[in-house]
């Protein structure tokens, strides 16, 4: 059965940026994981991709193209769950989108949201410890 995730912006822009996330991309395409998304996620995805210093490493072409992926291999969901419990309130709408979503995990570098370790039935896990997980599926 395909994993639920979310993938943090903080990812996305280094899955853009580098070869370092073949694994994710090999699971995406193998519908092994299935990305949860929502309006506010893509929002920030999108003002992050723009800013001026990430032009020299990745396209417009390119963000669209990982826009297509989340149409394709990925499932909106619309949040309706009000949860404030990390320390930067900014972050809340991941774990607002963990739990209505009903993710299996949640990936990040944000050390705000790794500290929570879980929200309901989502681990929240670095790349680095994801891999390892999917290694044992």
């Amino acid at each position: 059965m395909s994993k639920k995730i979310i993938v943090d912006t903080n990812l996305w822009i280094s899955f853009l940026i580098t070869k370092k996330y073949q694994t994710l991309k090999k699971l995406i395409i193998s519908n092994d994981i299935i990305i949860l998304f929502s309006t506010q996620s893509i929002s920030e995805f999108w003002d992050v991709s723009r800013r001026p210093h990430f032009k020299k490493f990745f396209s417009l072409e390119d963000v669209n193209i990982l826009f297509a992926v989340f149409k394709v291999y990925g499932i909106q969901i619309k949040p309706t769950s009000n949860l404030k419990i990390c320390r930067d309130e900014k972050d809340n709408f991941l774990l607002n989108l963990a739990v209505d979503g009903k993710a299996d995990y949640l990936i990040t570098g944000d050390n705000d949201l790794l500290l929570l370790k879980e929200i309901g039935k989502t681990n929240i896990l670095t790349y680095s410890e994801f891999e390892t997980e999917m290694e044992k599926i």
